[in-house]
């Protein structure tokens, strides 16, 4: 098959959707898009933007990896994540915090991170990036903000920019770089991207995922012999949940049968 042939097919998994998809893929081939720059509510992708920086800031010496972080009792809330449920007289890291709020979307830990590095600070390095088109407006789990008006938004190829930082360098040190990476390799939400893959290889996949009622998004890196294929398949509006993770998981198929 040639790469052609596979564009169209991961397009073809979009093109039966309601509601809005923001697709783009980088490859070394060429670029797969569709809507890149039309923005749609984050979910949790919004997250990739904090990490990134954290990690900045780390590398401005204006934080540590390991310094000590008390968790506010107003930034404990629900939805995804672990930090809820536990004892909150835990002392955590800022490394920890990072982990969670990548591996298992904990939504308290975002919330705290979000208070330590800066609203302002996120939407700036986002725009540094070149992601023009999203920002942070509003708390994980924050439903008030939500009926206001106020969400976070992210477009397909603001995406892709994100998750470039950390295979080419432009705003993060190498070593922020290769620590981003070996946490989004630890992903442990695997119901969309990897899905049908019957047994993908061991640290080929990085990513991050976002859902809410009617949002699936799965956005990431994929380490191929040929170089970074940065891919983020983002899709909201949807009737049933279902339609987009089915969409992802075979899009995600194609690229990953195309150059494994």
């Amino acid at each position: 098959m040639q790469f052609g042939q596979v564009k169209e097919k991961i397009l073809e998994c979009f093109h039966g959707l309601e509601g809005n998809q923001s697709i783009y893929v980088s490859t070394t081939d060429g670029e797969i898009a569709l809507h890149a720059d039309q923005p749609v509510s984050s979910a949790s992708i919004i997250k990739i933007a904090i990490l990134v920086e954290a990690l900045r800031q780390v590398d401005d010496e204006k934080l540590t990896i390991d310094q000590a972080v008390q968790i506010d009792n107003v930034n404990y809330v629900g939805g995804a994540g672990v930090i809820n449920h536990l004892s909150r007289d835990h002392q955590w890291k800022l490394a920890d915090l990072l982990k969670l709020m990548i591996i298992s979307s904990d939504n308290t830990a975002t919330n705290q991170l979000i208070d330590l590095i800066g609203e302002h600070n996120i939407n700036h390095t986002m725009k540094a990036a070149g992601a023009f088109h999203s920002k942070l407006m509003r708390r994980m789990m924050d439903r008030n903000a939500l009926k206001s008006g106020l969400d976070n938004m992210v477009s397909g190829k603001d995406t892709y920019l994100l998750l470039r930082e950390f295979v080419t360098q432009h705003l993060l040190s190498q070593s922020s770089m290769e620590w981003g990476v070996e946490v989004l390799l630890q992903q442990q939400f695997k119901d969309k991207f990897p899905s049908k893959i019957s047994s993908i290889k061991e640290n080929l996949l990085a990513h991050k995922t976002g859902e809410l009622i009617g949002v699936e998004h799965d956005a990431g890196i994929l380490f191929t012999s040929n170089g970074p294929v940065v891919y983020a398949f983002l899709t909201a509006g949807l009737l049933e949940n279902r339609y987009g993770r089915e969409a992802i998981a075979n899009a995600g198929r194609l690229l990953y049968d195309f150059y494994e």
